[in-house]
């Protein structure tokens, strides 16, 4: 006797690394991000193309910066096709919601080799830069370079968040 029906579909490998980058994003596990990473990994920063994190030991140590500042992740479902997979999520920084779209394309293991993050609304990006960047600066060349780079960046965000307050009564 046999059973006809359709058979579960097979979940690529690329897939697989999309639910459980989604799935540590959500619960703020750098470490299980880590497990995720080749070891030659290029993180793009998405405050600017001047700069990016390589390395499963960088990116890593990113993350807990990232997952210190974000709050309230919630992910959407990812998409995979071949080597290439995508997902959105909601956050927090600083009391201001943010949207973000994650890009990563990985190897043939599964793990992931590049990654890209694209953030809105600008006020929300604004803060992430003024949160993100003196935290990473700190950890990275010191206490003292991540107060300067809080100096330059936080009245950045409050002029993007007060012109993103009364901007759209005059368009």
């Amino acid at each position: 006797m046999s059973v006809t029906g359709h058979a579960a579909p097979v979940a690529s490998p690329t897939a697989k690394t999309l639910a459980a980058l989604s799935a540590a994003g959500e619960s703020g596990d750098a470490d299980a991000v880590a497990e995720l990473l080749a070891p030659d990994v290029v993180f793009h920063s998405p405050m600017t193309t001047r700069l990016w994190f390589e390395g499963k030991q960088e990116v890593t140590a990113l993350h807990r910066d990232i997952f210190a500042v974000l709050d309230n992740v919630v992910t959407i479902e990812p998409l995979a096709v071949g080597d290439t997979g995508a997902f959105s999520f909601r956050a927090r920084v600083r009391g201001v919601e943010l949207e973000a779209m994650n890009l990563v394309r990985c190897n043939e293991e599964g793990q992931i080799v590049e990654f890209k993050v694209f953030i809105r609304p600008l006020p929300g990006l604004a803060t992430l830069f003024a949160a993100l960047p003196p935290r990473v600066s700190a950890r990275r060349r010191g206490r003292l370079t991540g107060v300067l780079v809080a100096t330059v960046a936080r009245p950045l965000a409050f002029v993007v968040r007060t012109a993103d307050r009364f901007a759209p009564a005059f368009l």
